[in-house]
């Protein structure tokens, strides 16, 4: 599947990106093109919303704190919606969870997170920054 992304405006000051297929070191361009598209149009809020997404790397989860830390220090917000399992681990393993706001709603559920078999994970619908 050849990577794209499609943009939706949802109002005034806020787009839903829409990434499909997988998002790793050779398929990153549409992503940070569309990240940096709504930063430059002065977007206060971006939602990506990962739900066609296969796969995401270092490199493409590097590029979205990149587009996060921008947004935040421009007074805007950037969330994650419907990860998959495996980029939720990888968020939760690299402790983005407490860095990046996440749609933890439409999180995939995630066993014995945290190495101790019924830990508590994060409460479904808080987003954490």
């Amino acid at each position: 599947m050849v990577p794209s992304v499609r943009v939706e405006v949802t109002g005034r000051d806020a787009v839903v990106v829409h990434p499909e297929g997988e998002i790793d070191y050779s398929s990153l361009e549409p992503l940070r093109e569309a990240l940096l598209d709504a930063r430059i149009a002065g977007v206060r809020e971006i939602i990506v919303d990962l739900r066609q997404v296969s796969f995401l790397d270092s490199q493409g989860l590097a590029v979205i704190l990149y587009a996060h830390q921008r947004q935040r220090s421009a007074g805007g917000r950037l969330v994650l919606r419907n990860l998959n399992e495996n980029a939720y681990r990888l968020l939760d393993v690299t402790n983005l969870t407490t860095v990046i706001d996440i749609d933890h709603g439409s999180v995939a559920p995630v066993q014995a997170r945290g190495g101790l078999a019924g830990q508590a994970g994060p409460r479904p619908g808080v987003a954490r920054r």
